[in-house]
């Protein structure tokens, strides 16, 4: 008797960034673990969503792309058991025909963070999507506009990582929708842990802002170049090195250089899966800002990259999102809200810095680890 069949959508090709391919890898490997054979999908849902490393430039050509993604499927084991849908409609990999017949007979299809719909998908009747964008997929949601819209109104089971939500404090609308709070997945199988490099830096790594603010109830909520200067002036603050590695065009380079920042380019430093790492392998923590509409609304967000400095020993500082109702956050994570409390958690880190860094893949292990988390959400939707 064969294992029970799950697809899994995502967004490895289109964004071909380490980071962006573990984040989905995990939910790979956690199924697996789970006992789960994987088909894994994604599609081209808009115009230009697909950069090419090769030509620094989004594109609808999916030729990048397809060869990126064939790359990492072998890689991490699901070669041959993969479909990348383009703009015009052809499924390259396993092809529609394989395609079809995995959504035929999948148990259910889990579509992480990338809102993604096509009319194939209603082959299999149960259907789970995993919101990684709390408050700007609700607010979309609600005003009925966009990709963010449409795609989750197919989904019977929404999941997202706004894990306080329908708190009395916590602001993220559930626009006519029922929510399952839910949190990043690691699978710490594949990462390894070994002490920092001598003088190894505090990272952080990020998207600076990644589109227009949204409104709710009055309130606008934005993104992370609103919370990066609330601690911008931690190299002039404090002693040590400090690394930021922040994409996006409006990043203000010259002046966060001059604050003491070391910047770097994110798209090299985390090109492959492999380079980010050793990225994360290089470093001595992870300074973990948030957006501020995750902030500001309390939603309870926890980063996936922050979880993969966990699953490596790495010890995060995380901003604090009110995630500590569902998280122990005094060692291995330590949240921080201001630059005060940023430079006072860093005193602690390096006064204890062994310990935190053991108990960080240990809180890796206990609240991240992909199977765990995964079962836990598929007991919840009813398929286990």
């Amino acid at each position: 008797m064969s294992a029970p069949l799950a697809v899994c959508v995502g967004g490895i090709g289109k964004l071909p960034y380490g980071g962006l391919t573990m984040h989905y890898v995990h939910y790979v490997l956690g199924l697996r673990e789970l006992g789960y054979r994987v088909h894994y999908v994604e599609r081209q849902n808009r115009p230009l969503e697909t950069y090419d490393p090769a030509s620094d430039a989004m594109t609808d050509r999916p030729d990048a792309a397809v060869r990126y993604l064939s790359a990492v499927a072998e890689r991490f084991g699901f070669a041959g058991r993969w479909s990348f849908i383009d703009r015009d409609g052809a499924c390259h990999g396993a092809g529609w025909e394989r395609l079809l017949a995995a959504l035929g007979e999948a148990e259910f299809v889990l579509t992480v963070v990338d809102p993604t719909w096509f009319d194939e998908l209603e082959r299999c009747p149960r259907r789970l999507f995993i919101d990684g964008d709390p408050m700007f997929t609700q607010t979309a949601l609600a005003a009925g506009a966009g990709s963010r819209a449409d795609a989750p109104r197919h989904y019977d089971t929404l999941f997202t990582f706004a894990a306080r939500i329908g708190a009395a404090d916590c602001t993220v609308p559930d626009a006519g929708r029922s929510w399952i709070p839910t949190r990043p997945v690691v699978a710490t199988s594949a990462w390894r842990c070994a002490p920092p490099p001598p003088g190894a830096p505090f990272v952080a790594l990020m998207h600076w802002a990644a589109g227009g603010e949204v409104r709710h109830a009055g309130r606008s909520y934005g993104h992370k170049d609103r919370e990066f200067g609330r601690v911008a002036a931690l190299p002039s603050r404090r002693g040590g090195e400090y690394v930021l590695a922040a994409g996006g065009g409006a990043v203000p380079r010259e002046a966060l250089g001059r604050a003491g920042w070391r910047l770097v380019n994110p798209l090299k430093v985390t090109a492959t899966p492999e380079a980010y790492a050793a990225f994360i392998a290089g470093s001595r923590g992870d300074i973990g800002v948030a957006k501020h509409a995750y902030v500001a609304s309390r939603s309870g967000w926890f980063s996936d990259r922050s979880a993969c400095f966990l699953a490596a020993g790495r010890p995060v500082l995380h901003q604090d999102t009110g995630y500590g109702d569902w998280l122990p956050a005094d060692a291995g994570v330590l949240p921080f809200a201001d630059l005060d409390s940023l430079v006072d958690a860093l005193d602690r880190l390096d006064r204890d810095y062994d310990r935190q860094a053991r108990a960080a893949r240990r809180v890796a292990e206990e609240h991240f680890e992909a199977r765990t988390v995964l079962a836990g959400m598929l007991e919840t939707a009813g398929l286990r």
